[in-house]
């Protein structure tokens, strides 16, 4: 559920204590007439500022963008976020369905939950070296985000970070990865070929559920366990990679495609080690393309 928030709402709190200050000047001094009320330029130029093109700077000794500052400024065009900035607030930009440039400063180092969800007219986003963590619904529902650029220092991407990203063609997975989360690019439709790194070792539920588009996917070599589901739903897949010599496991027993979906297990070619073929025969989930008569073995 979105939530709404007045651009103005962080204002309020100042304006209303300057309100109630020129009703007491004007109850106690009624016999001095108050002519104007001064109020700073630099609270209005951020006014004006916001419904447009905007500059964040660290002067005054800003490091943060604080939790929902931003949200809902859905004039807003361009972000440029100045060095300095070390931490975005969560859901500091939601709902910006206008921002279409959005530059981050290389002092960035964390991100929070949700500071760019339903930023609908995104269309491309580098996260800068340093940022280790890639939050829960990051970027979900931006769906004109058709290229995302992730540094090396990236360890986890969360739930649901890029879910119905639905013009997401281009991701690079950097090879420090190690977790990714359940749904983390759910009904990304416009990806084709997804290469998880070998550094991944929690493959977590559903990850690329939905992607209807994906034709070709490669799993981490190795056999740590795989999250129940992965490529459920995704109608045009028809490689999967797994050079592991031990079969990996899956939570609950589960396979990487739903049993219901028989025409996508007779149609999906598995590439695996020539020498590990007759384990992954009998190893419960993969033993499913097996079953299916449809195996292509390579």
């Amino acid at each position: 559920m979105t939530h709404k928030f007045s651009p103005f709402s962080r204002f309020l709190p100042g304006l209303l204590t300057l309100f109630c200050q020129v009703l007491f000047c004007q109850t106690i001094f009624a016999q001095t007439p108050l002519f104007k009320v001064e109020i700073p330029d630099s609270l209005l130029q951020e006014v004006v500022d916001r419904n447009s093109r905007i500059k964040i700077s660290s002067q005054n000794g800003k490091t943060e963008i604080e939790p929902f500052e931003y949200a809902d400024c859905q004039s807003l065009l361009s972000v440029e976020i100045e060095e300095g900035i070390e931490k975005i607030g969560e859901y500091a930009f939601l709902g910006c369905t206008n921002l279409e440039s959005l530059r981050l400063p290389s002092t960035l180092r964390e991100i929070g939950e949700g500071a760019f969800r339903e930023c609908t007219s995104l269309k491309s986003l580098t996260i800068p070296e340093g940022v280790t963590v890639v939050p829960p619904y990051m970027c979900a529902w931006d769906e004109n985000l058709s290229y995302v650029k992730l540094p090396q220092s990236v360890v986890d991407i969360s739930r649901n970070a890029f879910a119905y990203c639905s013009s997401l063609e281009e991701i690079n997975l950097p090879t420090s990865l190690t977790h990714i989360g359940p749904n983390a690019f759910s009904f990304c439709r416009s990806i084709k070929e997804i290469e998880v790194p070998d550094s991944v070792t929690e493959l977590e539920s559903y990850a690329f559920s939905g992607c209807e588009n994906l034709q070709s996917a490669k799993l981490p070599t190795n056999s740590n366990m795989l999250g129940e589901l992965i490529f459920t739903g995704c109608a045009s897949l028809r490689e999967i990679i797994c050079l592991s010599q031990t079969p990996p496991t899956f939570d609950c027993d589960s396979p990487l495609i739903d049993t219901l979906e028989g025409e996508l297990l007779s149609q999906c070619r598995l590439v695996l080690p020539e020498n590990a073929k007759n384990d992954y025969a009998r190893s419960p989930g993969w033993s499913l393309f097996f079953e299916a008569n449809s195996l292509k073995l390579e």
